[in-house]
């Protein structure tokens, strides 16, 4: 078994609704069509859950600190541009040995009232992130200039694309299956008023007693652990 591809993904959703197979992914209408869309619709609601806290969607990125700079815009990342949400008890900067305690917005602007200027210089200590900045408490001078703040974040998925049929999701394999192909065709079912969509209801989500759901059993194999946050207070 292999993980699957976008067509064989759309098939999968076809056989399961009667449909005729289709053997490229261009030209999509009707049905074929509203199939293809419920997949990346059933990647979205799974990826979306927890946060999109799981570890299929774990990877590493930085922040490449810059002279005279202590904002950087999540766009500009080299790594980490695809972020949906950050670990934020992970970020560090290992040529300081210093790890980077995250406050609020709401907290850096009461510590720094005035904003950083150059009288706050060299490897920080805080920060927090604005809308779509990671803003630091000091700014970068040329020793720091090059090095980097590591942290760990969780991607947004992949998307099957029309482009490219061969293309996979990051699901893990037999999950792409039973919970992605398996949430689309209940809702193309749904869509169509049929009753068989109970059915697929039940293989996804369980019985609610002694059935374990395929959304369950992904959850218990791969949601990252989460560490308990530090606190700061300040008064």
């Amino acid at each position: 078994m292999s993980k699957l591809t976008a067509l064989e993904a759309l098939n999968g959703v076809l056989e399961n609704i009667g449909e005729e197979q289709v053997t490229v992914l261009t030209g999509l209408t009707g049905i074929q069509l509203i199939a293809w869309n419920k997949l990346n619709e059933s990647i979205n609601d799974v990826c979306s859950d927890q946060d999109g806290r799981w570890k299929f969607l774990e990877s590493l990125g930085e922040i490449t600190m810059t002279t005279g700079n202590n904002e950087y815009l999540v766009s500009a990342l080299t790594s980490g541009s695809d972020i949906n949400d950050e670990d934020r008890e992970s970020f560090k900067q290992t040529d300081s040995g210093k790890n980077i305690t995250y406050l609020t917005p709401q907290e850096f602007d009461q510590m720094y009232p005035k904003g950083i200027s150059t009288d706050r210089t060299g490897y920080p200590d805080y920060f927090t992130k604005y809308a779509d900045t990671f803003v630091v408490d000091k700014q970068a001078t040329a020793t720091q200039n090059g090095k980097t703040i590591d942290f760990r974040y969780w991607k947004t998925p992949t998307y099957y694309s029309t482009s490219t049929a061969t293309g996979t999701s990051e699901i893990p394999e037999g999950f792409d299956k039973n919970v992605i192909v398996a949430i689309a065709t209940m809702k193309v079912l749904s869509y169509l008023g049929n009753d068989e969509v109970l059915s697929y209801k039940t293989l996804v989500y369980g019985d609610g007693r002694d059935l374990e759901g395929s959304i369950d059993k992904l959850k218990r194999l791969y949601t990252s652990p989460t560490l308990k946050p530090r606190m700061t207070y300040r008064f």
